[in-house]
């Protein structure tokens, strides 16, 4: 098919091979493709990898206790939120497996799909231990497709990884420390690790700090303005920064919760 080649072509280009672990954040949307499907371009991305390539992409559910209305977290049945259609692609596509995270699991096909989701389900959400942990230990690279990022969850594995003193700040305290779980038509309460993924709402800061380090590189997939780099290299470098700038991904917002307890945190503990 002409879409799914041209989507072959221009990943080829970017760099992405046959044989990577490629985790992908994504806008289909951005792709700007008339006639091809969200399947077409998870054939592509498979053709490319081969089957010694591995795919990932995030199916968060955000399944926390405190969420008004939220659906429990069933990783055969329920739907990531705020993720894309080519995730929930990914998701329902033949051979692919879920990882078991209640608010934070991924969706992986190929070579080392069944090492990045299995047992899971009371690991961090995306520090050490996670599935983006074990994926990047595997040199996965990260592919943000149409998006920035403000959407690269490995950013959040890099605040884990420098070892700041605010991973234990939820995105919002009324969300609370526990989840929801539906097994075996029961729904079940249980704790989560206590590390959070907060705001990433300043996390464009690294755009040109990556680029200058040469750890990132951009181009096109269809319409789709991309930036490619190694998850290896990226953690190491943005953990090199925040052990000099620890707020330095933290927005400016007054507004934001979890911002603001994190710099308070930071200036109470005179790191600021």
């Amino acid at each position: 098919m002409k879409k799914k080649n041209n989507v072959k072509h221009d990943l080829a280009t970017l760099g992405v091979g046959r044989g990577d672990f490629l985790i992908v954040h994504s806008s289909f949307k951005a792709l700007g493709l008339k006639n091809g499907t969200p399947e077409d371009v998870i054939q592509a991305f498979l053709e490319i990898l081969g089957p010694e390539g591995t795919f990932m992409m995030p199916t968060f559910t955000y399944s926390y206790s405190g969420v008004w209305k939220v659906q429990p977290f069933n990783p055969v049945t329920t739907p990531g939120v705020g993720n894309g259609v080519l995730t929930e692609t990914l998701r329902q596509y033949p051979g692919a497996l879920r990882s078991g995270h209640p608010t934070y699991s991924v969706a992986a096909i190929g070579k080392h799909a069944g090492i990045v989701t299995q047992d899971k389900e009371n690991a961090s959400a995306l520090g050490k231990g996670s599935s983006y942990d074990v994926a990047i230990g595997l040199g996965a690279k990260i592919l943000l497709l149409g998006v920035g990022n403000n959407r690269n969850s490995a950013i959040h594995h890099a605040e884990v990884m420098a070892d700041l003193p605010y991973n234990d700040i939820p995105f919002r305290e009324f969300w609370g420390h526990t989840a929801l779980v539906e097994k075996e038509g029961r729904i079940n309460e249980v704790s989560l690790f206590c590390e959070y993924p907060a705001c990433s709402a300043n996390f464009g800061v690294v755009d040109d700090y990556l680029l200058q380090q040469g750890i990132m590189q951009s181009g096109k997939i269809g319409c789709a303005p991309c930036f490619l780099m190694s998850g290896k290299e990226m953690t190491e470098a943005v953990v090199k920064r925040l052990r000099k700038e620890p707020a330095w991904l933290l927005c400016d917002n007054f507004t934001c919760e979890p911002c603001s307890l994190r710099k308070r945190r930071l200036r109470e503990m005179k790191m600021t």
